[in-house]
């Protein structure tokens, strides 16, 4: 269960995700709720979403190959230090009152620029100190870090958020940031180097394009996925502050419930990964996943009241978790260690780029349909797509159900 940790630095990786993400996850919460408050609209809720995804998409190309050049874990430091400062920044105008939309909008594009920075650092710098073998162990017990802080983040932020208001809100993700950065400084020493033999960015992404699109033929079918996955299913929190209101007739605090039950699903899932990765195909694993990542949209969806809304939560946040840790494993276990940053760079503008678009989209299409059929409908989208996949794409379709060794250890 904790066989990742036997190996030094893993600890303090999983140890800076998880405060870094509680941060961001915290201010996730408290810039969508603030940003509804000042404007009654859900659109400007999926701008704060799309403003913490959509740098990866222009930052992700630069962050990539830097992943691939320089000290991981310093390239995290400098990423957690920058959302550190917007999320102080944020807490500064609130606390002078000056904290508009423009401002709120700024201060967490800021947040979303300094996560772009470290995503391809700490996706690439897992395997390079566990190993490929312990790939699936480690990559789950990072997505407990990574989405289980969805459960700690707005766990201790939505109190804080009910009781005190939004500027100790984000004093607290000013402080998660800061202890995120503390620890990944104290493994600059200890992370192994791999030199680059491209320079420049032009080369470098050129050369990681044509290992995807003809050397690694699995690599360019999980990210075609996963940009499905996330932009059809993963989306939808820029309207849980609507769906709160409007559904359950809530407000911050079970919006803020909401986000604790996914992120406490999010630790279950993870967990699952381990124990079913002992006995199932990893794709197989992938696949049934996925297709209740998408049908558990259909249940939240649905919910009129809390305790099946918060069932409903819960079985997104394990879905999902238990997706991409599966998905992340896969990713980085059959890419070639020299390329991992910069496939980690690919999948991050996949996953930033489709999750901002899809959430604007989404946000806008609440002004016209009800919140039930945004959420269930891209589920049931998805949960068809997956089968399309399976189709056209037969090196992704599982062999067998039982455990099949896919990772390999030539890319250690």
């Amino acid at each position: 269960m904790f066989a990742a940790f036997r190996v030094y630095g893993f600890g303090r990786i999983w140890a800076s995700i998880l405060s870094g993400n509680s941060g961001r996850f915290s201010l996730i919460v408290v810039a969508g709720w603030e940003a509804y408050h000042l404007s009654h609209s859900a659109f400007w809720s999926s701008i704060i979403a799309f403003c913490i995804l959509i740098p990866v998409a222009v930052v992700g190309p630069l962050a990539g190959a830097a992943a691939d050049r320089i000290n991981k874990a310093t390239q995290m430091a400098i990423g957690q230090s920058v959302a550190m400062t917007s999320a102080f920044l944020a807490a500064l105008f609130l606390y002078i009152g000056h904290l508009s939309l423009p401002l709120l909008v700024l201060t967490t594009l800021g947040v979303g620029i300094g996560n772009a920075i470290q995503n391809p650092a700490w996706s690439s710098l897992t395997p390079a100190v566990i190993g490929v073998r312990r790939m699936v162990n480690g990559g789950a017990m990072i997505r407990i870090a990574q989405q289980g802080s969805e459960f700690l983040g707005p766990a201790v932020a939505t109190p804080l958020l009910v009781k005190l208001g939004p500027a100790p809100v984000y004093l607290l993700c000013t402080a998660c940031y800061a202890l995120a950065t503390t620890l990944s400084i104290s493994l600059r020493n200890h992370i192994p180097h791999i030199p680059s033999v491209k320079r420049g960015i032009y080369n470098p992404l050129k050369e990681a394009l044509v290992y995807v699109s003809t050397k690694q033929r699995m690599v360019g079918g999980l990210l075609i996925l996963v940009g499905l996955h996330c932009g059809l299913t993963m989306a939808y929190t820029g309207l849980l502050p609507k769906f709160a209101q409007t559904n359950l007739g809530g407000n911050g605090g079970i919006y803020g419930g909401l986000m604790t039950a996914i992120g406490i699903g999010a630790i279950l899932g993870a967990l699952l990964v381990i124990v079913g990765a002992r006995w199932f195909d990893l794709t197989f694993m992938l696949i049934f996943t996925g297709v209740i990542s998408g049908l558990s949209l259909v249940v939240l969806g649905i919910s009129k009241d809390m305790l099946l809304a918060l069932f409903g939560a819960t079985l997104v946040g394990a879905s999902q978790s238990a997706f991409m840790a599966l998905y992340l494993a896969l990713l980085q276990g059959t890419t070639a260690r020299e390329f991992r940053g910069r496939v980690a760079a690919f999948s991050n503008i996949l996953v930033g780029s489709t999750m901002s678009t899809f959430a604007l989209l989404w946000g806008a299409l609440t002004d016209s349909f009800p919140v039930l059929w945004v959420l269930a409908v891209p589920g049931v989208i998805f949960v068809i797509s997956l089968g399309i996949m399976m189709l056209l794409t037969p090196w992704l379709r599982p062999p067998k159900m039982t455990r099949s060794p896919l990772l390999s250890t030539s890319n250690a």
